[in-house]
């Protein structure tokens, strides 16, 4: 394992700078494929090369600023850091020109570039170089990196909670290069669509699950039953979300605290960053320079004397994603929020409120606290938003989204007084940089 980790930081150093930033504004031309991709381990290596640029051992901006960019906006945290600029999210007055949002978009779009680059590689190969069966992987894994990437730019950049909205992202499908580089936006219906596509392919053809630390056919499933919820196909999403459920893949740990001290062992681990004491280390793991900032105005008030709140925080301090003891990971998947999306898709759906407390009881007891007293619809959301809270806070921007999703986002925090504040402004360099876009198509408030 660490001799894989060690060849995951060559890849980044020698391949992954050298792919396209698809914000620069004049890129370079791709790597030519016939000094590139070769044979199968070639292939591999240009997949790793997507896989590190998640947790990019030079670049806080995916596995990091995706814990705190969202709970600074929703206030779970009371801050990204000390710098004037990132006091922008905590205030939910945000510039385009902020570099850190500037940085969020490149990061996402570094990956989708990087997958791009290993779907194109990979399927040039021929027979002799590689069998069907692993290309189809290799390709599948590619297709889950890029719409886990495309999903991401969609809900912090489009506007994802409106499906009639013009204002989805740049859907990029090829590596990035002079003819490619400048594309216009696509609408939110045709950015979804073109991520359920992706996770399809990755549920036809990406591996069987085998570790937590990699893309598999049960974290595509997963991924897309969350989709499916962003998107109100809500039957369809608590559906999905219960195949993964009773798939037995993954099971939910026997209590909260253990989920996190087991780390990489977690059995309800879906997809999480890999480390270790060889990457948790004063140069690879950013999280070691932020002190714990959590929230000290709603946040602690709902946590108030659940269980979870201990594992979660202690005096101001983030614990759950800052654990020493398991090298401080990111978590972007795990089988508990396939419980709680279960219980608020079909809620949503129009099942009844007993038939949808059943999936949310099961999270609530596993955490030691009673069945929910809900009796009607609106108490049942309630108890499900606060779940998602106690739960997932921290987690992938979790508590951020499931706000904007039942209304509480404004309720919580006075500095949110407009749908304009859900998202982030597209960044001044890529409207600079890019021929298809101007001001014309920045997101409404910005």
């Amino acid at each position: 394992m660490k001799k894989n980790i060690a060849i995951l930081i060559i890849i980044f150093f020698t391949f992954s700078c050298s792919l396209t930033d698809s914000i620069d504004q004049d890129p370079p031309n791709n790597l030519v494929p016939e000094n590139v991709v070769q044979n199968e381990d070639d292939a591999r290596a240009i997949l790793n090369g997507a896989y590190s640029k998640i947790i990019s051992f030079s670049s806080s901006h995916y596995y990091m600023y995706s814990e705190l960019i969202p709970s600074a906006l929703i206030g779970s945290m009371s801050r990204v850091s000390a710098s004037a600029t990132d006091e922008q999210f905590s205030e939910n007055d945000i510039l385009f020109d902020n570099g850190t949002v500037n940085a969020f978009w490149s990061i996402f779009y570094g990956v989708i570039d990087a997958s791009n680059t290993a779907i194109a590689l990979t399927d040039q190969l021929p027979e002799s170089e590689i069998t069907l069966e692993t290309k189809k992987e290799i390709i599948g894994e590619a297709h889950f990196i890029r719409a886990m990437a495309t999903f991401d730019a969609l809900r912090y950049f489009g506007q994802f909670y409106d499906t009639n909205s013009s204002l989805g992202v740049i859907l990029r499908t090829e590596p990035v290069n002079f003819v490619t580089r400048s594309k216009s936006r696509s609408s939110v219906t045709e950015s979804y669509d073109q991520i359920i596509n992706d996770l399809n392919i990755a549920i036809a053809d990406a591996p069987d699950f085998s570790v937590s630390y990699r893309a598999s056919k049960t974290a595509a499933r997963a991924l897309k039953a969350r989709v499916l919820l962003f998107m109100g196909r809500y039957a369809e999403a608590a559906a999905l979300a219960n195949e993964v459920i009773i798939e037995g893949t993954r099971s939910l740990s026997p209590d909260f605290t253990s989920v996190f001290d087991e780390g990489l062992d977690s059995t309800e681990m879906i997809l999480m960053t890999y480390r270790d004491e060889n990457s948790d280390v004063d140069d690879n793991n950013r999280k070691r320079f932020y002190p714990g900032r959590a929230g000290t105005t709603w946040f602690p008030v709902l946590m108030g004397e659940d269980p979870r709140a201990a594992v979660t925080f202690n005096a101001g301090r983030v614990l759950k994603t800052n654990n020493v003891d398991t090298f401080r990971p990111t978590y972007f998947i795990r089988l508990s929020e396939l419980y709680l999306i279960q219980a608020e898709a079909l809620l949503m759906s129009g099942a009844s409120v007993e038939t949808s407390k059943i999936p949310l009881d099961i999270i609530r007891n596993r955490a030691g606290i009673d069945n929910t007293a809900a009796t009607t619809v609106e108490e049942l959301k309630n108890d499900i938003f606060n779940e998602y809270v106690k739960e997932l806070a921290f987690e992938n921007g979790s508590e951020w989204f499931a706000a904007i999703r039942m209304n509480k986002a404004m309720e919580l925090k006075p500095s949110i007084t407009s749908e304009n504040q859900y998202i982030l402004p597209i960044p001044e360099k890529e409207i600079e940089g890019n021929e298809l876009i101007s001001l014309a198509d920045q997101n409404p408030g910005y």
